[in-house]
């Protein structure tokens, strides 16, 4: 029963009271060994993020969450290194990212996964390059307009701490 709250609270956004209960496997996402690990990763990368966005807010979602792929439903790092997809809001990154001419998708929710110019011109090519490099796996990064809105449209993780 614990379990189940505390999965929906994790999975559909919304706000964690702490680290939930130990063992619950939605409390890290896949491709991590432990929380720490987790939390060493995350943490750096929202950290690093605020320094150029500092109302940042992140969020894992994807296979790193649900353990399958979306488009094989394959299991997450089987047969392939599976990325990790990133949900980004904040009122200062979408003001920048607006002001970029970075596309949004049609309903001005979110963005498609970010690219290499897009990234640059955002000041967080370095930063992407950067956790890619460390996690061993490509990182996907997508602005959203609110994390309420990001995590409402896909099961997610966010990154309270």
């Amino acid at each position: 029963m614990v379990e189940e709250a505390v999965d929906k609270l994790v999975t559909r956004g919304g706000k964690r009271p702490g680290a939930g209960p130990p063992g619950l496997r939605r409390d890290v996402p896949h491709g991590f060994r432990d929380f720490p690990h987790f939390q060493d990763y995350a943490g750096r990368l929202k950290s690093r993020i605020r320094e150029r966005y500092p109302d940042a807010e992140i969020a894992f979602q994807g296979s790193a969450v649900t353990g399958r792929s979306h488009d094989t439903h394959a299991p997450f790092d089987e047969g392939r290194v599976s990325d990790f997809d990133v949900a980004v809001s904040g009122d200062s990154l979408n003001r920048a990212a607006r002001d970029a001419g970075v596309p949004y998708r049609g309903d001005g929710v979110s963005t498609p996964p970010l690219g290499a110019d897009d990234l640059r011109s955002l000041g967080l090519r370095d930063v992407i390059g950067d956790a890619s490099d460390e996690a061993g796996r490509k990182v996907n990064v997508m602005i959203y307009r609110t994390m309420e809105e990001a995590t409402a449209r896909k099961p997610s993780i966010r990154v309270w701490f």
